[in-house]
């Protein structure tokens, strides 16, 4: 026996003899065999009504027994478990036959004592390989549920992260935006009336100051915890699971089921026949099974998944009535008038179609935990994900309130304070309706030249600004995110040059590194604080290198953006 053959068999036996040796399914699964001619009913002397009422009251006692031999179970030590299993099983098997007996006796129905050490062959090897079949099936069922369970549990998870992640993206921009719209809509409700351009000025000053660079603050520093996914032990439809494992119906292995099947049926046909008598019964039995187990083998692999069930029972039916006519014709060419032969086109099915379950519902497990694992790791996948992309979303808010309105606001108050004239309120709307639009549905990104472009115009209406750009810089801000951090660099650059500067001119310097970045250098008058750096800074340093320097009273912002 190779390596894997001996795993394989030792799996069996550790599900045949674990936890669902026996359960409730053990009695409730063989009911019908207790109507079969391998418990006895051919030895009934009576009608139907005896035949059911002898068979049910020994069902019962079964069940009896089987309570008993779970109870002892309970308290055998794990190292004799195996033996002690398979010694219940055949014990059952062993008092079959005579519980038949006894059972007839008590309720005064005619019984044969017949063939009673054949009978008892029968039995055991009958009830050994039913319940070993019950307890491997039972065991296969529980655990292919836990898996199935939790490979839809990960499943849901994933898409209640994503569905989560979206609304806690819209949450933090209605908790981040609403704040600035309602003092822009104040800010509007200003402009309505004549205002002194030094007045507006300071509206927009306020709003920058007051309003919009708290906000960024607060996007730049926030921390949200994210929520947990769904329970592991979510409920799944029963509905649901039996069309998994019917969708994934796989034949039984066809000389396995062709051997196991003639295990089952030779000790009735030896004690019935005898060797010679049943011997080409048993020779043709084998020949038709494994035959017929090929072609139901072979149609089920051709046909859709959807259909494979069906294919098989119908399948399976057509094979024992065929082993059915084939041991009946084979006992009457010995001479020899069949009776009860017509059982194997009921049994035969049963066991072929257990058998398949059990095959198929190994393979399931085995499917499903690679797809449980796979489902876990792109669910932690889709977290790191779902997390980056919350908090690109984050930023990108943040540096648009930031570096986009703030600086919008302060380039506006400024060329306010510098022009001249009585009302300024119209201006003052113009700005609040452009930032009004951009916060609501923010346009798709113009290209780089004209993004830059009417930054740097923006910002030389309102302050001293030489600007010089290389035209060999434009190609390398083709590249979203490098253009992004380069808009930050200027944006966040003047802005200091103003809030801190001494107001003399500002010059910007844009250029392409000697790898493949671009450097974004802005100088100006003023000193530097001792303060710690801004969010601007923070956030430029996370994407570029950043280098600010005091020299000869100019202060210079340095900016490599790789």
């Amino acid at each position: 026996m190779t390596s894997i053959a001996r795993a394989r068999t030792q799996r069996l036996i550790a599900r045949a003899t674990g936890r669902s040796a026996i359960t409730v399914w053990t009695w409730v699964i063989t009911a019908p065999f207790a109507l079969t001619v391998m418990s006895g009913l051919q030895y009934i002397q009576g009608g139907p009504v005896a035949v059911l009422a002898l068979s049910i009251t020994q069902h019962l006692v079964v069940g009896v027994l089987l309570v008993l031999a779970w109870a002892v179970l309970r308290v055998t030590p794990a190292r004799i478990r195996v033996a002690a299993v398979f010694t219940l099983f055949a014990g059952i098997g062993v008092l079959r036959p005579l519980l038949f007996l006894a059972v007839g006796e008590v309720l005064g129905i005619g019984v044969e004592t017949g063939d009673l050490v054949g009978r008892i062959a029968i039995n055991v090897v009958t009830t050994v390989t039913i319940f070993t079949l019950i307890a491997v099936g039972v065991d296969l069922v529980r655990d292919h549920l836990g898996v199935y369970r939790r490979l839809r549990a990960a499943q849901r998870a994933s898409e209640l992260d994503a569905e989560r992640a979206a609304l806690r993206v819209s949450a933090m921009r209605h908790a981040a935006v609403d704040d600035v719209l309602a003092e822009i809509e104040r800010a509007a409700v200003v402009a309505d009336a004549p205002l002194r351009p030094s007045e507006a000025a300071r509206v927009l000053r306020g709003l920058a100051s007051d309003v919009v660079r708290p906000v960024s603050h607060w996007l730049y520093e926030r921390e949200d915890a994210e929520a947990s996914g769904a329970a592991e032990d979510a409920r799944v439809s029963r509905r649901d699971w039996v069309v998994s494992v019917l969708g994934g119906m796989q034949p039984a292995p066809p000389i396995l089921l062709a051997v196991l099947f003639a295990a089952l049926v030779t000790p009735f046909g030896l004690s019935q026949y005898g060797f010679l008598l049943s011997l080409p019964a048993v020779v043709g039995g084998l020949i038709v099974v494994a035959a017929g187990n090929v072609g139901v083998s072979s149609l089920a692999a051709r046909s859709p998944q959807r259909y494979r069930a069906l294919v098989l029972v119908v399948g399976y039916g057509v094979v024992g009535i065929l082993l059915s006519l084939t041991t009946d014709a084979a006992i009457r060419w010995v001479g020899v008038h069949p009776h009860f032969i017509w059982f194997e086109a009921g049994t035969y099915p049963l066991i072929a179609l257990a058998l398949a379950l059990v095959v198929s519902l190994s393979s399931r497990i085995r499917l499903d935990q690679h797809g449980l694992e796979a489902a876990v790791q792109a669910s932690v996948f889709d977290a790191a994900r779902l997390r980056a992309d919350y908090d690109h979303q984050r930023a990108a808010l943040a540096r648009m309130l930031h570096s986009g309105v703030q600086s919008e606001l302060i380039a506006a108050a400024l060329a306010l304070s510098a022009g001249g004239g009585e009302d300024a309120s119209g201006e003052l709307r113009r700005v609040v309706d452009r930032i009004r639009v951009e916060l609501l549905a923010p346009a798709d990104e113009p290209d780089p030249e004209a993004r830059v472009g009417a930054l740097v115009e923006s910002w030389r209406s309102a302050i001293a600004l030489q600007s010089s750009i290389a035209a060999d810089a434009w190609h390398r801000l083709r590249e979203p995110a490098r253009c992004e951090a380069v808009v930050d660099a200027i944006s966040e650059g003047l802005a200091n040059a103003v809030r801190h500067g001494d107001g003399s001119p500002v010059t910007l310097d844009v250029r392409s590194t000697d790898e493949s970045g671009v450097s974004v250098v802005v100088t100006s008058g003023g000193a530097l604080s001792s303060a710690a750096p801004g969010i601007g800074l923070r956030q430029l340093a996370e994407h570029a290198d950043v280098d600010l320097r005091e020299s000869e009273g100019r202060v210079e912002l340095a900016v490599v953006v790789p």
